[in-house]
């Protein structure tokens, strides 16, 4: 091997020791020659299209006996006892047939500004009852009774307001609630009412607080026992408040 050669091997030699040496040196400082993990990055978080209402402060238990002596629809003894209980959130009156502050035993529900429009709410407790042919009533016809007979059951109920030429409901739906069995289906009031002195679709109910109100209707079979549970609200309530009536849905006991 000529002396050029040696050098360039004994080059090439020196180079491939620093390489193996500088491999072998800790990568982070530590000694220990392993390689620190790179934090992992927390995903961001989709807005939420609905927000979560914030939660209500306190809660005011309520135990109504609407069918009984003095209440809104005291004709059927066997429905006098049912009870329904339930927690609404303060600011929630119960109401009557007077008005807010019922006398005991006389509330139908509890409502928020009156149930008015264009942002009110209502929870109530009716039985259901015959049809207004026509529910654009006069201040002549504020008493008068329903002339579109309904049965005694859910089935008869429903039936008759999905067929009903006036009413603009949706399809019904089987549904349980607080342990009973039934139907639900939504009615809509319509946005104009002025030539009405009273929007009243059924009887032994109240009649519409505004126009454009939604009724949310459930129709239950308590023990042989029609009971309606409807919630009323407005295109313009809140997503707080409709956060409200479903808590109140959700808490509700019936007990016959």
């Amino acid at each position: 091997m000529n002396n050029f050669a040696k050098v360039l091997f004994a080059t090439a030699a020196v180079v491939a020791i620093a390489v193996v040496a500088i491999n072998l040196l800790p990568r982070n400082g530590s000694g220990t020659g392993s390689v620190p993990t790179t934090p992992s990055m927390s995903p961001t978080q989709e807005p939420s299209m609905n927000p979560t209402p914030e939660p209500t402060a306190s809660l005011v238990t309520h135990a109504l006996t609407p069918f009984g002596p003095g209440g809104f629809d005291d004709q059927d003894p066997r429905a006098a006892s049912i009870t329904f209980t339930f927690d609404a959130p303060a600011g929630w009156e119960p109401f009557g047939l007077g008005g807010s502050d019922p006398g005991p035993g006389e509330a139908l529900g509890v409502w928020i500004d009156g149930n008015g429009p264009p942002d009110g709410a209502t929870l109530a407790f009716y039985r259901g009852s015959g049809l207004f042919s026509d529910p654009c009533l006069t201040e002549a016809e504020a008493d008068a009774e329903a002339d579109v007979p309904v049965g005694p059951t859910v089935d008869d109920l429903v039936t008759a307001l999905v067929d009903h030429p006036s009413l603009d409901v949706t399809s019904p739906g089987d549904v349980t609630l607080a342990g009973y069995s039934g139907k639900y289906l939504d009615l809509q009031v319509p946005d104009d009412i002025s030539a009405c002195a009273y929007y009243r679709p059924m009887d032994v109910h109240i009649y519409a607080q505004g126009p454009g109100q939604r009724w949310h209707m459930w129709v239950l079979d308590v023990g042989g026992v029609r009971v309606l549970v409807e919630t009323n609200d407005y295109a313009g309530t809140s997503a707080q408040r409709l956060a409200e009536e479903q808590a109140m849905i959700d808490s509700l006991e019936i007990n016959p």
